[in-house]
């Protein structure tokens, strides 16, 4: 079969899907797609909250709890203990299939009846304040983290101790402000690197240790800036830089990042990768625009995805195969157009179930198998009725509010999601104004009135955490972004005891804005999910690189860069 090109329903662009994509589609029995993968993307991305947490009550034990869905929502919601508890059966809500009813209208309506789990924490200790987040103790306003423990402010993190504003930061301890940084320790302001110990202000680096100021090292010790020093004078020169004080961490924040910028970058951050177009990926094979991942093989157009095999269109995935069109799955097979499935196999159009299998159309099922819209059919019932939705869903599409016509084959519809755009993953990866929100059809969520009175400005803070007196996490803090910016700003912020521990164990200055600003911020020194063609800086070839074509940065291509740093 040959390529073909089509025009994205959403965007009106032109996008291509190639001959090896048709083979995909055929293996997994679904229709090409007729959105683009950016369009795609951002319509998963809609149904992914990660960190934006409201305070209500369970809806059936009626106690006070954390969740993702603000009071007054259309359905149901529960906290942990009573969603998995016996208090309540999923297939209490089944529904029966009505060819005259549009499909995603009846899952629509079966969405406003199933109960939903508040947040979604799993076997995890002391870490109420967190959401997508597994195996994990005593961690707090984290966010897809796993196997973690005494960890505030990460994001997309796994395997972490002892640390704070991490993102993208895995099988590491005593870490602080990482972005893309693997097996690293003791570490502090460190970015796409791996194997740092001892090190601050460090980038693109690889097994090095007592660095600070560093960009490109290889096995490094005692280098200040470039300068490779005696290990006396580089700890002389440590000893003499007050990293405590929040003045003279700017100071060399700013330093940093005019030395990074004369240096030169690698095009695509791919390790022990063969055939791959994406970055930050690891020990992967036959990938094309797949980004944050590791052991991966045939991935195409997905994210912070890790060991999968043959998977198209993923965000949030792990030990999964043959999988399309699915947001924060694990240990899934044969399955597709999935939010939050685990465990299952043959799962489809469904939301919120585990430990399943031959599903389609459900939501918070648990050990079933066979079901339709939460209704339990025979084998024979079950395979004949999903043939006859499957046309009656290209027979009777759904029309959302923009006219786009949604057959089978294509994933929920963003306006179905029971989020606003500004509350996922979305607003993060795609950012909008509340005007652009709104006139795209999206729901927006307008914020809540915050009560609080800052008792303190950040002018005020003292400078040094030598000064921060024990009590100070008495202090309301206002952010210096004062909710200016589009990063979800809560306005101010407390530091908590725990935290405070941190910060002057380690060193820390008191942080200026608050976690969301501060997770916005890392975003900012992660390349976002895009290829661009760009000309080598040394050879002239044409290359594909992460660094969009007027970004600053001197980029080098693949070979161009082993030449001059290896």
């Amino acid at each position: 079969m040959n390529s073909e090109t089509k025009t994205c329903q959403n965007c009106k662009k032109d996008f291509t899907i190639k001959p090896e994509d048709f083979n995909f589609y055929e293996v997994m029995k679904v229709p090409a797609p007729t959105f683009c993968p950016d369009c795609r993307a951002e319509r998963r991305f809609v149904w992914r909250n990660e960190r934006t947490l409201y305070k209500r009550k369970c809806d059936l034990c009626e106690k006070n709890i954390i969740g993702l869905y603000p009071e007054k929502t259309p359905f149901p919601v529960y906290c942990y203990e009573c969603w998995y508890g016996d208090g309540w059966n999923s297939t209490d809500y089944g529904m029966d299939y009505d060819p005259k009813i549009s499909f995603f209208a009846q899952f629509k309506n079966l969405m406003n009846k199933v109960p939903r789990l508040a947040i979604w924490v799993v076997a995890s200790t002391n870490s109420e304040y967190t959401n997508q987040s597994y195996f994990n103790k005593n961690t707090y306003l984290s966010f897809a983290l796993r196997d973690s423990e005494n960890v505030f402010y990460a994001g997309r993190a796994k395997t972490i101790k002892n640390s704070a504003d991490v993102t993208y930061t895995h099988f590491s301890d005593l870490m602080y402000d990482t972005v893309n940084v693997e097996k690293s320790y003791s570490s502090s302001h460190v970015y796409d690197s791996e194997g740092i110990v001892d090190s601050s202000f460090i980038s693109s680096s690889r097994n090095s240790q007592n660095c600070f100021g560093g960009v490109n090292l290889r096995s490094a010790n005692y280098v200040f800036f470039g300068e490779k020093l005696s290990r006396d004078s580089y700890k002389e020169k440590i000893s003499s830089l007050d990293l405590g004080s929040r003045k003279t961490v700017k100071e060399i924040e700013k330093k940093f990042y005019d030395y990074y910028l004369k240096q030169i970058h690698r095009s695509l951050e791919l390790v022990n990768c063969v055939n791959c177009v994406g970055n930050y990926l690891i020990d992967s094979k036959d990938c094309f625009y797949v980004f944050d991942g590791f052991e991966l093989e045939n991935a195409k157009y997905s994210a912070w995805v890790f060991s999968n095999k043959d998977i198209y269109d993923c965000f949030g995935m792990g030990g999964s195969n043959h999988i399309y069109e699915a947001v924060g799955c694990e240990d899934i097979s044969n399955c597709s157009f999935d939010s939050i499935v685990g465990s299952s196999t043959d799962v489809y159009y469904s939301d919120l179930c585990r430990g399943s299998q031959n599903l389609f159309s459900c939501i918070g099922l648990r050990s079933k198998k066979y079901c339709i819209f939460n209704k339990q059919y025979s084998k024979e019932e079950y395979l004949k009725l999903v043939e006859r939705i499957k046309g009656d869903m290209n027979a009777n599409p759904y029309v959302d509010k923009r006219k786009i016509v949604y057959k089978y084959g294509e994933f929920f519809p963003s306006e179905l999601s029971p989020f606003a755009y500004n509350e996922t993953i979305a607003q993060e990866f795609y950012p909008k104004t509340k005007k652009e929100i709104i006139s795209l059809g999206y729901n927006f969520h307008e914020p809540e009135t915050r009560n609080y009175v800052p008792t303190v400005n950040i002018d005020h803070v003292p400078d040094n955490i030598s000064d921060v007196p024990l009590d100070f996490t008495k202090e309301i803090i206002e952010c210096k972004n004062k909710g200016k910016v589009e990063t979800q700003c809560t306005l101010a912020f407390r530091i908590t005891f725990e935290e405070l521990s941190f910060y002057k164990k380690q060193k820390i200055p008191i942080p200026e804005y608050c976690p969301n600003c501060r997770h916005y911020a890392r975003l900012a020194k992660h390349l976002p999910p895009v290829i661009f063609d760009r000309t080598c800086a040394k050879c002239g070839d044409e290359m594909k690189t992460a660094y969009a074509p007027d970004r600053p940065e001197i980029v080098y291509c693949e070979k161009c860069y082993k030449q001059e740093i290896y």
